[in-house]
């Protein structure tokens, strides 16, 4: 059979593309389905050519897949923005309703998806955000269902919000606030001066001299 210069270029692309995303952490079959690479193909790359660079304990058990992680902590809900401005800025990630989710997973978009991923660990090299739960924040933002982006009620600011939860949205600095049982959303609100009149003129009405 002859190999043609062009499915030389397409393989080794595939290759390139799959070690990346190894030396990033993501699973066999995450690697399998945005590269279409066999698992013989995936599993030989990492045995073979990952020596020191691969961690030797293998990511076993489900994949995760709880979108509630990304809001479970300040530091978090400061950290998922960034990466998706990051994801956006490498057109990782495409616009609401521009692909489906089925159509997600393919060879270029891994390629813009693996720099923003480095560039994500450089700018956050201690984050708990890996690889396998970047891909489950792509597609939940492009169904729309359980979370989206949008900006904190009080500030704006670029937010995470989970869609099934009741409270207005709010950056990480709030979400703090709230949790450490201080004044929040009406306390820091500006009050406009005709808010401010009528207040007064309510005191007014209502306090009495005690003498």
């Amino acid at each position: 059979m002859r190999i043609s210069d062009e499915r030389y270029r397409r393989d080794l692309r595939r290759l390139e593309v799959a070690w990346r995303m190894i030396l990033l952490g993501a699973r066999t079959p995450t690697i399998m389905q945005w590269t279409r690479l066999s698992k013989y193909n995936v599993r030989k790359l990492r045995n073979e050519y990952g020596g020191d660079a691969v961690p030797r304990e293998r990511l076993r058990g489900k994949a995760p897949f709880r979108v509630e992680f990304f809001c479970k902590s300040p530091t978090l809900r400061a950290e998922t923005p960034a990466l998706v401005g990051l994801l956006r800025h490498f057109r990782a990630l495409p616009a609401t309703g521009e692909v489906a989710v089925e159509e997600l997973p393919e060879l270029s978009r891994a390629e813009r998806l693996c720099m923003a991923i480095e560039e994500f660990r450089a700018i956050c090299p201690t984050s708990e955000i890996d690889f396998e739960r970047v891909v489950i924040l792509m597609k939940e933002l492009i169904r729309g269902e359980l979370i989206r982006v949008t900006t904190c009620s009080m500030h704006p600011e670029m937010v995470i919000h989970d869609c099934l939860v009741a409270r207005e949205p709010s950056c990480a600095h709030c979400w703090r606030e709230m949790h450490a049982g201080l004044a929040y959303f009406r306390s820091r609100a500006p009050k406009t001066d005709i808010a401010c009149e009528s207040e007064t003129e309510l005191a007014g009405e209502c306090q009495q001299s005690l003498f």
